[in-house]
């Protein structure tokens, strides 16, 4: 009596060498979400990838607390971007950073809902970060700041602009600690004057891109400051910032790129005899 070949299914591929490692990565969250609907089979499967992965970007998403603790199985991310997620809250995010401590992207760029509160895992256990965005981040305080200046010491890429609480000291121990700032963002923070930029221009040698739009404040010896010390910056955006003149500008025109452009001569007067 012959016996009935049995067809190869999908679920017959070996699940962690093939359908986790090659298969499960072209899909969005949506649709790994969508997949761990199907059945049991699917849902073990979506888990397994869900739990290896070592980058999380959920911009602009909403998600329920029970579906965002799907993530708490997480453990090797080393990239969390959850830029303009405004339903979140600091109990459903800080497992997440407890559990992820080889972080090196941090992403919480107008995440409205959260508190200082969610930063205290990072701080303290996040030893290699590198990147930290924290744009708009209106809970953002001096004393945060301070205990990220404290216990960290590899951050090259910092957004911290429009936080408008955080007080110019701790920027500039910002600032002072971290020397490997290659990226800087403090736009729309109104309370940044040359004291940091003089600051900068001593300990922040390696720094590349500066915007400093909107920081009213600033004048032409904060600039020169920048110009004379800051052999590194190629990029400076000094938009809204009235007190800059050309003055100091034009130190550094042919070597970085200004988002103003050189002013206009003004035309001398002809005078003809009649």
């Amino acid at each position: 009596m012959k016996t009935q070949k049995r067809n190869i299914h999908f679920f017959d591929l070996y699940w962690e060498d093939i359908l986790v490692s090659k298969v499960l990565p072209y899909l969005t969250i949506q649709e790994c979400f969508n997949f761990r609907c199907v059945s049991k089979t699917c849902l073990q499967i979506s888990n397994m990838y869900i739990s290896k992965m070592n980058s999380l970007k959920l911009m602009n998403k909403g998600f329920s607390p029970h579906t965002f603790g799907v993530f708490n199985s997480c453990t090797k991310l080393t990239v969390i971007n959850l830029s303009k997620c405004t339903t979140l809250n600091d109990s459903e995010i800080i497992p997440i950073f407890r559990h992820n401590v080889n972080l090196t992207h941090l992403n919480l760029s107008q995440c409205k809902t959260l508190s200082a509160k969610c930063l205290q895992p990072v701080i303290l256990y996040c030893t290699n970060l590198k990147v930290l965005k924290l744009s708009r981040c209106a809970w953002l305080t001096t004393g945060a700041v301070e205990a990220l200046a404290l216990h960290q010491s590899r951050i090259e890429d910092a957004d911290l602009s429009y936080c408008p609480i955080i007080s110019e000291s701790c920027i500039q121990i910002f600032i002072k600690k971290f020397r490997h700032l290659k990226i800087f963002n403090l736009e729309g923070n109104k309370q940044v004057s040359d004291k940091s930029l003089i600051a900068m221009s001593k300990y922040s040698n390696s720094l590349s891109l500066l915007n400093l739009g909107g920081c009213s404040d600033i004048t032409d010896k904060g600039i020169k400051a920048l110009a004379v010390h800051c052999s590194s910056l190629q990029g400076l955006l000094i938009r809204g910032c009235s007190k800059v003149t050309e003055n100091s500008l034009r130190l550094m025109r042919n070597r970085v790129h200004l988002d103003r452009r050189p002013a206009e001569p003004v035309p001398q007067p002809i005078y003809v005899q009649i």
